[in-house]
């Protein structure tokens, strides 16, 4: 009798540790294959969104540009191509758009897809910042502060972190409190108190 009611609760945990779906002849798709499915339907709107970043920069349309160099940059929707990515940012900061000035100043300061060169680099997210690129004032005033890429030029950097502080990014702000930059005119004795803290 006691090894019947052994065998029968024995029984019964394997039957209520199994999914309730498998309890009643079906099986569920495991959190591995719901992952991949998903990773297969971004995958093919990414195919299909550089397809169309690629007709629009065939036909001259700077956004276009932008995004497929970003594409190619990421390898979103295709293979990572950096020097593709490179030739395309240039485009795009020929037209005198910031963002492909501070995409191709990334790659220049890295030495992705092009030769590695800090004092181009450092001139081309001049160029982004002249053009209005935020990320690249962020980037041209660290480098120009630090003397990153050629002579340090204090001043300059601090205008230009400043500039994209007071945009709100958020780096620029970050990297200002990091170098101890401050707003000319600042109070000295909150300078000494942000230093303390």
């Amino acid at each position: 009798m006691k090894l019947h009611l052994m065998l029968g609760a024995v029984l019964l945990s394997g039957a209520l540790s199994l999914p309730a779906s498998a309890q009643f002849d079906q099986v569920e798709r495991s959190q591995a294959e719901i992952a991949l499915e998903q990773a297969q339907a971004r995958q093919a709107k990414q195919k299909i969104a550089r397809e169309a970043a690629t007709a629009a920069c065939a036909a001259n349309l700077i956004d276009g540009c932008f995004k497929l160099a970003d594409m190619q940059r990421t390898g979103a929707g295709g293979a990572q191509d950096l020097a593709a990515a490179a030739k395309t940012y240039k485009l795009v900061c020929e037209a005198k758009d910031g963002r492909g000035c501070a995409g191709l100043a990334y790659l220049t300061v890295q030495g992705r897809g092009v030769a590695r060169n800090q004092t181009e680099g450092r001139a081309l997210y001049k160029k982004a910042c002249d053009y209005g690129d935020v990320s690249g004032c962020a980037a041209y005033g660290n480098m120009a502060f630090t003397g990153a890429g050629g002579r340090k030029d204090t001043v300059a950097g601090t205008q230009a972190l400043t500039n994209a502080c007071e945009q709100d990014y958020q780096w620029a702000c970050t990297r200002m409190r990091d170098l101890g930059v401050y707003k000319p005119g600042d109070n000295s004795f909150e300078r000494l108190k942000d230093i303390r803290g």
